[in-house]
C-alpha cells in the first residue's frame, strides 16, 4: 500500500492518493467482516495492519500537502 506522493507533478494528486487510501481502507473491513465471520483471529489483525499503514499514508500524505503550501 506504500504510494510516492508527488505533488509537483501531474503524476500524483493528492486528492488521488486519499481516495486510493479511502478505498483500500474500505476493502480491509469488508475482509475483516467476512474474517470475523470465520472467527479467524489472525486474519482480521493482517487486515489490521493494513488498515493502520493506510492511515499512516494518509498523514504523510497530508503532511507533504502542508509542507508544499508552506514553501509556496
Amino acid at each position: 500500500m506504500s504510494r510516492d506522493l508527488v505533488l509537483d507533478t501531474k503524476k500524483t494528486s493528492f486528492s488521488d492518493v486519499f481516495t486510493q487510501y479511502i478505498s483500500d481502507i474500505t476493502l480491509e473491513v469488508e475482509a475483516m467482516k467476512l474474517r470475523n465471520l470465520r472467527n479467524d483471529a489472525e486474519g482480521v489483525n493482517e487486515h489490521l495492519a493494513r488498515i493502520e499503514n493506510a492511515l499512516s499514508g494518509i498523514m504523510d500524505a497530508k503532511l507533504a500537502l502542508a509542507e508544499k503550501i508552506v514553501r509556496s
